[in-house]
């Protein structure tokens, strides 16, 4: 059976959400690839922190390649705004450190593109956590390409940011930090809503319980 993701919208003005979340513990849960890469498989060896992830690699036609979210799972989650991205990525081939001002994470919806880099690299054999918050103080940014993964210097408002969660069409992590022949894996992507947006979405769940005694 496949795993997809976990949320449900209320009746508010913003959207609640449970958080979407991927393990990968027996399959690839609809993951794909953006850009030049290939082999996207599901590994069964130990991911982060049980059996089972996705590992892909670099075909080397000059982009920049990302892991991409199934696009069934996407959609309004602007209730997402103000919450957290985690993600754990371990360096399979290549030296991880070629690139290292592209945009880790990229949100594309609404007409535009934004993305974000979180100052960090991969480390080759090591599975290492990554986070990123969901607001526009954490230095999100609009894309100048989302071939090359380069951030421009413009900064993503909150309206921004809303824009591209309310028609969310497309959630890329970045795989590739090689200028080269590469391979990378990733696992226990979880994109965490706001503590008041889970909040409302309990409420909702136990209005709805009350509503079915």
């Amino acid at each position: 059976m496949i795993k997809t993701s976990l949320f449900a919208a209320i009746a508010v003005t913003t959207p609640a959400f449970a958080e979407l979340g991927y393990t990968f513990d027996t399959d690839t849960q609809g993951w794909g690839i953006h850009n030049d890469a290939t082999g996207l498989t599901w590994d069964g060896s130990d991911g982060s922190p049980d059996a089972g992830f996705l590992r892909a690699r670099d075909i080397g036609d000059g982009r920049i390649w990302y892991f991409a979210a199934p696009v069934v799972d996407l959609g309004d989650l602007s209730g997402l705004y103000g919450g957290n991205i985690d993600w754990s990525i371990i360096g399979i081939t290549g030296n991880q450190s070629s690139f290292s001002d592209r945009a880790d994470v990229i949100l594309v919806g609404g007409g535009l593109s934004i993305g974000i880099n979180v100052g960090t690299q991969p480390v080759n054999g090591q599975w290492t956590s990554w986070s990123t918050a969901v607001h526009a103080s954490s230095d999100w940014r609009m894309m100048s390409s989302l071939s090359s993964g380069a951030l421009s210097a413009t900064s993503a408002t909150q309206s921004d940011m809303l824009t591209v969660l309310s028609d969310l069409q497309g959630f890329y992590i970045q795989g590739e930090y090689t200028n080269g022949g590469d391979a990378a894996g990733i696992d226990s992507v979880v994109f965490v809503p706001t503590p008041a947006s889970a909040a409302l979405l309990t409420l909702a769940g136990v209005a709805t319980c009350r509503r079915r005694r």
